[in-house]
């Protein structure tokens, strides 16, 4: 496949995977309310807020793995423009970027509200 069709097409997916998350992300905050009152028997076209919530969560996994082809793709790029052809740019931003994810599932949590 030729490289610039690649990047239209991921890059169009990406944007699809973006608003799909925040259109479900809003529905879920603002209009699926959690709560047994709140949330009680909510739903839209037949999908209750924790089944949009499923959704969500896999569209999110959909853009990470469209973002980690976007990189791929554009990986000259991010090493010869963004890096300025210095190594320790680049690890240090993945380094971050991976502290950043990963973080999140060591941070310790709470029990209680």
């Amino acid at each position: 496949m030729n490289t610039k069709i690649a990047r239209t097409v991921t890059d169009i997916a990406m944007f699809a995977a973006m608003c799909f998350i925040t259109g479900t992300g809003l529905l879920i905050h603002y209009r699926l309310v959690p709560g047994s009152r709140g949330g009680h028997g909510l739903s839209l076209l037949g999908l209750s807020r924790h089944e949009w919530g499923t959704y969500h969560l896999w569209a999110a996994y959909l853009l990470l793995f469209l973002v980690l082809v976007h990189m791929a793709l554009n990986f000259a790029f991010i090493k010869n423009v963004i890096a300025a052809k210095k190594m320790w740019v680049m690890t240090g931003l993945g380094l971050a970027g991976l502290a950043l994810i990963f973080g999140f599932l060591f941070l310790p949590v709470n029990g209680s509200i």
